[in-house]
């Protein structure tokens, strides 16, 4: 997806929610993540939580999820626990380290997701600290954005320019958040997403 169309649908989902209710909703849907113990329900969550971050606009690198998470179950398959389901070479896979590392792949991935699809950048936390977490939320953007525009030919150029971009950028102030009304089908999304959360949790 371009740019442009990252840009347009991450206007369109600003203008829709407020950023501490949508801030607020997400740090209840992840609660409920973390605490759920069926994988196959953490599986479609983790989907619902892509989809929302690709509707924010926000930058999704499929090939670098696929990645970490090959990672993450490699590291938890080098500890073998459980029921023997492969031998591959020396090594031994066992079907509990196997769903374990699983396990953390979607919840190290599905709360990245999350955060890219719930902190919008008029979050305003009180303070010289919410100052500084504004400004390290802006300028991640920012970083995550410039990605792919850094190669190895040019890469003391790049990076310079980079820096350059980030310094003469308009920084992030701690002040409060702007009004932004939300309508009826926005709020009625969040409560739907944090219910299902709550309600698959204990079902």
């Amino acid at each position: 997806m371009s740019a442009a169309g990252r840009a347009a649908r991450r206007e369109r989902w600003e203008a829709c929610f407020s950023p501490w209710a949508l801030a607020l909703a997400g740090a209840a849907v992840s609660a409920a993540y973390l605490f759920q113990r069926s994988l196959m329900v953490k599986a479609l969550m983790f989907l619902c939580f892509l989809g929302a971050a690709l509707l924010s606009g926000k930058k999704v690198s499929l090939v670098a999820t696929i990645v970490v998470s090959a990672g993450i179950v490699a590291a938890n398959l080098l500890v073998p626990v459980g029921r023997v389901i492969a031998v591959l070479g020396p090594m031994r896979i066992t079907e509990t380290a196997l769903l374990d590392g699983v396990g953390k792949a979607l919840v190290f991935e599905g709360l990245m997701y999350v955060s890219k699809a719930s902190v919008l950048p008029g979050l305003r936390l009180p303070g010289r600290f919410g100052a500084l977490v504004a400004s390290a939320f802006v300028y991640y953007d920012r970083i995550v954005e410039y990605k792919g525009r850094i190669r190895p030919a040019t890469l003391i150029e790049d990076a310079d320019r980079l820096m350059l971009e980030l310094w003469e950028a308009p920084r992030a102030e701690g002040g409060p958040e702007t009004s932004r009304p939300m309508g009826r089908s926005a709020k009625a999304a969040l409560i739907a997403a944090v219910a299902l959360s709550l309600g698959l949790l204990f079902v």
